[in-house]
C-alpha cells in the first residue's frame, strides 16, 4: 500500500522535465508509521496520548495507526511545529481506513497550534461532516467502508486565513456520537509546502534569454537559472531543498540542446 500510496500523492520528488511549468515540494512532516513508535509525536498538556501503532487489518505486513481511546480537542500532535510562514500552498495527505459501525467511527485529522487543552484544533477531515470545523471547501468527510481511502486537502486556505506561522498536525479518535476506540486507522501522513517555481523560470525562458535569440546551450541555460535560483535564495523566498528541486527541473529540461 506504500508504494501505490506515494505513486499516487507524486509529491516525492516532482520535476516537470520541461522546465516551462514547475513546482517544488517540501516536506514538513511524514511518518509512514513503519518505525515501529511514535517518537514524532505527543500527547495534549504533556499527558500520555492513545495513539498505538498496530497491523493494518487488511495487510499484516504493513503498519497503521489507531487508538485505544476516545477524545476530543486533538488526540496526538506533531512534536515538532510545522513552518508554514512561508508562501506556499500547504497539502495534508494520508490514508484513512474506518471499519463499518453502527456508531461514528471518530476519525479526525487536523492542525492546532499548540497540544494542550486550551487550544481548539481546525479540523480538515473526520467521519462527521458536521463536526468539521475547517472551512467548507476546505473540510473534507473521512469514508468508513472497509477500504483505504487516500486523501489529500489543501489546507493553504486555513493558513492564510489565521494568519499561522507554525501549526501542529494532530488526530483523534473523537469521543462523540458513540464512538468506540480501534475502528479508525491512519496511515502515510504527510504535510508538504508547495512552491510554483513558474515566477523563476519566467525569467530564463526555454526558448531563449530574450526574443529571437537562443541559448548558446544548455549549459548556458542553466547557468541563468541558477543566478536566478542563487537570487531567491539569498532573499529567503526559497530554501535549498526548493532550489535544488529547481536545478534539477532545469538540469533535465531540453532548453538550450540543438533539437
Amino acid at each position: 500500500m506504500k508504494c501505490k500510496t506515494v505513486k499516487a500523492l507524486g509529491f516525492t520528488t516532482l520535476l516537470v522535465a520541461t522546465a516551462n511549468l514547475c513546482r517544488a515540494d517540501v516536506t514538513l512532516f511524514q511518518d509512514n508509521l513503519e518505525s515501529g513508535n511514535l517518537d514524532k509525536w505527543v500527547g495534549k498538556s504533556g499527558a500520555p496520548h492513545h495513539g498505538q501503532i498496530v497491523a493494518d487489518p487488511l495487510n499484516p505486513a504493513n503498519h497503521v495507526l489507531t487508538f485505544t481511546g476516545v477524545n476530543s480537542a486533538g488526540d496526538l500532535f506533531s512534536a515538532t511545529p510545522l513552518n508554514v510562514s512561508r508562501p506556499r500552498h500547504y497539502i495534508l495527505s494520508f490514508d484513512f481506513l474506518g471499519i463499518p459501525s453502527a456508531v461514528e467511527n471518530g476519525g479526525f485529522i487536523g492542525i492546532a497550534p499548540g497540544p494542550t487543552s486550551e487550544t481548539q484544533p481546525v479540523w480538515l477531515g473526520g467521519t462527521f461532516g458536521p463536526g468539521l470545523t475547517a472551512p467548507p471547501s476546505v473540510a473534507t468527510t473521512l469514508v468508513a467502508d472497509g477500504h483505504w481511502h487516500h486523501y489529500e486537502i489543501d489546507f493553504t486556505e486555513v493558513v492564510e486565513a489565521n494568519g499561522l506561522t507554525e501549526t501542529l498536525l494532530t488526530l483523534e479518535d473523537w469521543f462523540d456520537r458513540g464512538s468506540v476506540p480501534g475502528d479508525a486507522f491512519f496511515d502515510n501522513l504527510q504535510v508538504v509546502g508547495v512552491y510554483d517555481t513558474s515566477p523563476i523560470l519566467a525569467q530564463t525562458p526555454c526558448d531563449g534569454p530574450a526574443p529571437g535569440v537562443k541559448w548558446k546551450n544548455h549549459g548556458s541555460y542553466v547557468s541563468a537559472v541558477s543566478k536566478v535560483v542563487e537570487t531567491y535564495l539569498d532573499a529567503d523566498i526559497i530554501v535549498e531543498e526548493e532550489a535544488d528541486e529547481i536545478m534539477a527541473a532545469a538540469g533535465a529540461s531540453d532548453c538550450g540542446k540543438k533539437k
